[in-house]
């Protein structure tokens, strides 16, 4: 009998999910896929973070260190006047790091993707530059689920590639549905030739704005969220309990002050609001749906025992405002129809607010572009070939950049070091999980900093300390602190009460941020999390 291959890798990615809006971490949503693959021989990262915002942590992802030593230091869309030009803040995945699908061809495997990429849109930036040998890519940060009209006045047609060539969407295009389809042909052009074990990265693009489904995944839920932001969190909040994911000393952030309570709506406001729930409730069921497509492949191919399945967000759930931000409104009012009837087609723009973002993320404080738990820290599933015994519920701090070496580590094959085909790169900064996973024993990133950045929003967390920085109107830009063991919905700012604490945490800020090259923005950009 020959002997079996190097286990497969499968890297799921869903686009502005919040913490709590699968069933296995409290959601009334309907997920019987992700929950099962959690509950059925899977474990449950309850403490895993992302950067605060989609293209810092998919550049953390394919290079296992900061977002701001990988070239997105800032979002490309927003970069700052005094950042531009500054080392890490290139606005691509650069080319300082050993990118990990060109390390995985390198360790063996054959390699693809299918969705979102957002790390550069020239040349030699894009996936099969890259090291995937297949690819078909959104190359911006977002798109129209059913077609590639733009959403920006910027950017009036969504570009596509197909190994890195322009490519022209179906007809029948609805993003979840194709980039499935996508993912199990290369997966089966791979498997028929029997020879290697795949990494694919399938980074889907729901259910980031605009908010689109088909009907009969969002009348699924309909009137499920007439109770309101408050019973929906209430009801998420018991759920968790129940899981074991809170207990009763659980903090839950508090109310934010941007964002009207449900009582404070007109009638036409909560039937309004109550609809865009459902239909970003429809796009997370599709979703999953899919993802159980996926899943079911594998087994009916024999590949699913041999597969080490991750599943993550890349942030918190989003903010943006229902109507849109600033300039973009013109554009959106003539190019798309937001009738209440018409809400969730094709022809449609609408995102949910800060109200229900705030809900998604439940217990957590905020939202995406944050540095507060609510943007970071995101659900996560991992599912270990069989054999590998790890199960259950894993409350570790685990960050993106653990995702490269854990990798790496299944495959058997190295981290690069400080040179990758004869050029100087940085050092990966994450860990591989496995040790952890398979031997309670293991801790990870005990006395490790972890620093986050992005436009304004700066924080640091050290074991269960963390300092947050975040401008108005969310805040007042000062160092806030927070004991995360004891109040995870950082609702007890210590800063005063722990002013020794304070000062060490600041400092380790300040010596994080030099060796680490962040480049603080000196304007606030033009984030998706302002106040409704």
């Amino acid at each position: 009998m020959a002997a079996q291959k190097k286990p497969n890798i499968l890297l799921i990615v869903a686009d502005d999910m919040g913490y709590s809006d699968l069933g296995v971490f409290g959601s009334e949503i309907q997920t019987p896929n992700l929950d099962a693959l959690a509950q059925d021989g899977g474990v449950q990262l309850t403490n895993f973070h992302s950067a605060p915002t989609c293209s810092p942590t998919r550049s953390m992802l394919m290079s296992g260190t900061y977002n701001h030593v990988a070239g997105l230091g800032a979002m490309a869309e927003w970069m700052a006047d005094n950042q531009r030009g500054q080392p890490g803040y290139e606005g691509y995945l650069n080319d300082r790091v050993a990118p990990l699908p060109a390390l995985m061809k390198d360790a063996g495997y054959a390699t693809f993707m299918a969705g979102k990429w957002h790390l550069g849109m020239k040349a030699d930036q894009l996936p099969n530059a890259r090291g995937f040998e297949q690819s078909f890519a959104m190359l911006p940060g977002a798109g129209n689920h059913y077609s590639d009209k733009g959403l920006f006045p910027f950017l009036p047609k969504t570009p596509y590639t197909e190994n890195d060539k322009p490519a022209t969407l179906p007809e029948n295009f609805y993003s979840t549905t194709f980039y499935t389809d996508k993912a199990i042909n290369y997966i089966d052009s791979v498997t028929t030739k029997g020879d290697k074990p795949f990494f694919g990265y399938v980074a889907y693009t729901a259910p980031h704005w605009p908010l689109q489904v088909d009907k009969k995944y969002s009348d699924k839920y309909k009137g499920k969220y007439d109770i309101g932001y408050e019973g929906i969190q209430q009801q998420r909040i018991e759920r968790m309990r129940q899981l074991g994911l809170l207990d009763d000393n659980s903090t839950v952030a508090a109310d934010n002050q941007c964002y009207a309570k449900w009582a404070q709506l007109s009638a036409d406001e909560r039937k309004q609001q109550g609809r865009l729930m459902e239909i970003y409730a429809g796009m997370v069921q599709a979703l999953d749906e899919n993802i159980g497509r996926l899943i079911q492949h594998l087994k009916d191919t024999g590949q699913f025992d041999n597969t080490l399945i991750v599943f993550i967000s890349d942030n918190g759930a989003d903010a943006r405002p229902e109507e849109g931000l600033g300039g973009e409104k013109g554009f959106l009012d003539e190019n798309y129809n937001n009738q209440f009837e018409n809400l969730g087609k094709g022809d449609s723009f609408v995102s949910y607010g800060g109200a229900w973002a705030r809900v998604s993320n439940t217990p957590f404080s905020l939202h995406k572009g944050m540095t507060t738990e609510g943007a970071i820290r995101v659900p996560a599933i991992m599912h270990l070939p069989a054999g590998l015994g790890a199960t259950g519920i894993k409350d570790e701090f685990m960050s993106v950049m653990d995702l490269l070496p854990t990798f790496m580590d299944i495959a058997g094959a190295p981290l690069p070091g400080k040179t990758y085909k004869n050029k100087n790169v940085v050092e990966v900064k994450g860990e591989s999980v496995l040790p952890y996973l398979l031997d309670n024993n293991t801790h990870l990133h005990q006395d490790d900093v972890y620093g986050f950045s992005v436009h304004r929003r700066q924080g640091l967390q050290f074991n269960d300390w963390k300092i947050v920085r975040i401008p108005p109107p969310f805040s007042d830009g000062q160092w806030q602190l927070y004991n995360l063991a004891k109040d995870m919905g950082e609702t007890r700012n210590l800063a005063k009460s722990q002013p020794a604490v304070l000062t060490d945490m600041v400092a380790k800020w300040d010596a994080f941020a030099k060796e680490t090259g962040i480049v603080v923005s000196q304007q606030d950009a033009r984030v998706p999390s302002e106040c409704r």
